[in-house]
């Protein structure tokens, strides 16, 4: 039931409240007023107040223009619906509840509308396409059925959470204007490479408009970042100029969904032949090929939902040693000529010539028709010298790409002169060489002959492998003169030998008296510096052991004496005076026989020579034997004539013959020794070597 006719007043006052336009995007909790797209009833709702079944609410909306409030009853209900003929719908409207329920009366908040923009549209439809790349979600979304073409497109907002959380994560998403109808593209940013569950929501540009209800979930599978590690196996070309190519691959995560996997191969040398491509599903990790003998690209990539993988190269390389050659090939210089037959019926073949080693170059392709068994003529110019791979490739009406002929040829001329070195003995000798540019050439050399001879004898022939680099001659006659020669034998030709290197073996019993001479030679080379480093090496520790170090007395303070013993007053002792202190009373007197007293007694005290004894000169130097380390000291010299108290070295003639002091002999006076005192170790020494007379 609808009502008009509110007061001027509180129309006034309802009036003044009212903005022209305006208003928040989501409306706020309580009342809501809208339709499905441009056409259809209003459908207000509002949350419950007072006691259920006992309250009453009625709805009021008030208009700008007609200035007019209309109160609609809605029973105990919380929906009402309102007709689109019974309201203004092209002007803004306040509206609000009132809840009654016995003497109590509740009014919601008030909302602000523009009816005819009031829309709620519809959820996005489920099977939305899309792609994910670096943590940013791309869709196309269609337009929705009631949105004009000539407005803006909508606004887009999505929510997402990682699979297995609960709460989710709200975000505005960009879009863009799909041009002639197409879908508008919009990007989301998910902020991660995870795997999502992702809903979607929209609305119109207008602020009156509604968000629609969440869509159904949407799951992103987890992005991948990295192509998919790609194994292989490859086979030999058989007779049908084909080979099996096996290929294998790691299976995806689960976390990346249903992946599938595309494989693409092609001749990068032959722009004739296309690319083939296969799509597998997510179970399969292997796939055999079947190619030719040229050289293969072959690129794999991983797809989900989410988007595509890096691609994953692989480089196939060109066969190499094939039983697949020629019929002929023919050089005139530079100028080669090359002749093949196809061995099945065809409409397309490829034509190569690379240089090894070299980058790769294009092939020559035709589009023609040919015939099983037919001839084909191909003739150009090549480098010279170089070795190449001449390859023919084709494809017939009943079998996919396969090789028809393929050998590699080395032009120009090689020679060996260089590099050939003899070394000889008495029956053998030893052929040695470098390997020519031909035998880096696969193929292009089936070996070497060497032929030799003595003078006048006729030559021996002998056959060597290709990847020999010596040849060894045996059972040769000592002391002869031989010649010698070696010559390539190329593919396709017919090898002839030529002696002409000269060399002679030796004599016997020549080469035992040459290793006896150089072992020796060696054996002196060796062994004086080896003794000389031996005699280095002990020369310190023998020099310590045979020449003790001795002790050093002229740096010592035993041969020190005090003042007191220096001066003039008291004479200084000779050296070889005792240490002892002797009494008066323990004097040495000797006793002469009775019969002699009163002849000695007569005499003088000091002693005189007998007129019967020769004046022999006194030696100025003592030989009295001294200990060892005396005799190495300067210090130590006797004291001269005439100092007193010492005796001489050697016996005299009397004392030989007496053995005793003869009458003519006095006493020599009483020495007293003053012992020294060491200062320092050295001196300690030297007491200890002095003997005491």
């Amino acid at each position: 039931m609808e009502r008009g006719g509110v007061p001027a007043l509180r129309w006034l006052l309802l009036a003044l409240a009212l903005p022209a336009r305006g208003g928040t995007s989501d409306p706020p909790p309580g009342l809501s007023c809208f339709r499905r797209c441009s056409s259809g009833p209003f459908t207000c709702s509002w949350p419950p107040q007072g006691p259920a079944g006992s309250t009453t609410y009625v709805l009021v909306f008030c208009y700008v223009s007609p200035q007019l409030c209309q109160q609609h009853d809605a029973g105990t209900t919380t929906v009402h619906t309102l007709k689109q003929r019974k309201v203004y719908v092209r002007t803004n409207v306040t509206a609000w509840v009132e809840a009654h329920w016995e003497q109590h009366l509740e009014r919601s908040p008030n909302i602000t509308l523009h009816l005819d923009e009031a829309v709620k549209l519809d959820p996005p439809s489920h099977g939305t396409p899309f792609t994910k790349a670096n943590g940013r979600l791309q869709l196309w979304l269609p337009r929705p059925q009631c949105h004009h073409e000539e407005r803006p497109p909508p606004h887009r907002e999505a929510r997402f959470r990682r699979v297995g959380d609960h709460s989710w994560m709200q975000v505005m998403c960009e879009t863009g204007k799909g041009e002639d109808g197409e879908d508008d593209p919009v990007t989301c940013e998910l902020g991660g490479t995870a795997a999502f569950e992702v809903q979607l929501r929209h609305r119109t540009q207008h602020w009156s408009s509604h968000w629609s209800d969440w869509s159904t979930s949407i799951f992103v599978p987890e992005e991948i970042l990295e192509s998919p590690a790609l194994s292989f196996r490859l086979g030999h070309l058989g007779r049908n100029g084909q080979r099996l190519l096996q290929l294998g691959w790691q299976r995806a995560r689960t976390a990346q969904g249903d992946v599938t996997y595309t494989l693409r191969a092609h001749m990068p040398e032959c722009s004739c032949a296309e690319e083939d491509e296969v799509v597998l599903g997510p179970e399969e990790t292997e796939y055999n090929l079947t190619i030719c003998g040229a050289a293969y690209e072959i690129v794999l990539t991983a797809t989900n939902a989410a988007g595509t993988s890096p691609a994953r190269q692989l480089q196939v390389p060109a066969e190499q040693h094939t039983e697949l050659s020629f019929q002929n090939i023919s050089s005139v210089g530079t100028m080669v000529t090359a002749r093949w037959e196809a061995p099945t019926r065809g409409f397309t073949f490829c034509s190569e010539r690379q240089r090894i080693p070299g980058d790769p170059r294009p092939g020559r392709c035709v589009q023609e028709e040919f015939l099983a068994r037919s001839s084909h003529w191909q003739a150009g110019p090549l480098e010279a010298p170089a070795c190449y791979r001449l390859a023919v490739h084709g494809r017939g009406a009943e079998q996919d790409w396969a090789t028809f002929a393929l050998q590699h040829h080395f032009v120009g001329n090689t020679s060996l002169a260089a590099s050939v070195r003899i070394n000889a003995s008495a029956d053998a000798a030893v052929l040695l060489w470098e390997p020519s540019p031909r035998a880096a050439c696969p193929g292009a050399l089936l070996g070497y002959r060497v032929c030799h001879a003595a003078e006048g004898d006729n030559v021996t022939y002998g056959d060597v492998d290709a990847s020999a680099s010596q040849y060894a001659l045996r059972d040769l006659k000592p002391g002869t003169a031989y010649r010698v020669g070696i010559q390539e034998v190329a593919a396709g030709g017919r090898g002839t030998c030529s002696a002409r290197w000269h060399f002679q073996t030796t004599a016997l019993g020549v080469g035992t008296a040459v290793w006896s001479s150089n072992l020796k030679y060696l054996g002196i080379s060796l062994g004086l510096p080896a003794a000389a480093l031996i005699y280095q090496l002990s020369k310190k520790r023998l020099h310590g052991m045979l020449f003790p170090p001795l002790p050093k007395p002229t740096g010592s303070e035993a041969l020190r004496f005090s003042a007191s013993e220096m001066s003039q007053n008291k004479p200084w002792k000779s050296f070889l005076e005792p240490s002892e202190q002797l009494s008066p009373e323990e004097l040495l007197v000797m006793e002469l026989s009775p019969e002699k007293e009163a002849a000695t007694s007569t005499q003088p005290l000091t002693p005189q020579l007998s007129p019967k004894e020769p004046m022999e000169p006194l030696q100025p130097h003592c030989k009295m034997e001294l200990p060892f380390a005396y005799r190495r000291q300067e210090v130590l010299d006797p004291e001269p004539v005439g100092s007193g108290g010492v005796p001489t070295c050697g016996p005299t003639a009397a004392e030989d013959g007496a053995g005793s002091w003869g009458p003519s002999q006095v006493l020599p006076p009483l020495v007293q020794l003053k012992p020294i005192t060491p200062q320092d170790q050295e001196g300690v020494g030297l007491l200890q070597e002095k003997a005491v007379p």
